[in-house]
């Protein structure tokens, strides 16, 4: 399967999303709290697999991402989006 049809059939951040969805869907009360903290924990261990040397590298850029994504999504910012 060429690289960009697996990439738009198999968009890793969507699946996740779902995933979370899924997680939350029919419950009453949603903890996002520790929700939030639960995937950061899964975002360190992520990190963690990459070569120890780059570890404050990939937090670095992981931190910067988020509030990047976060500021589009609410519309501070401008800019291409995955979707």
């Amino acid at each position: 399967m060429p690289e960009d049809e697996s990439s738009s059939e198999r968009c890793l951040h969507c699946e996740i999303n779902e995933l979370v969805r899924e997680h939350i869907e029919g419950k009453d009360v949603v903890n996002l709290p520790e929700l939030v903290a639960k995937m950061g924990e899964s975002l360190v261990e992520l990190i963690l697999l990459g070569p120890e040397d780059q570890w404050g590298n990939l937090l670095a850029e992981a931190i910067h991402d988020i509030g990047y994504a976060f500021l589009q999504k609410t519309g501070v910012v401008e800019g291409e989006t995955t979707h």
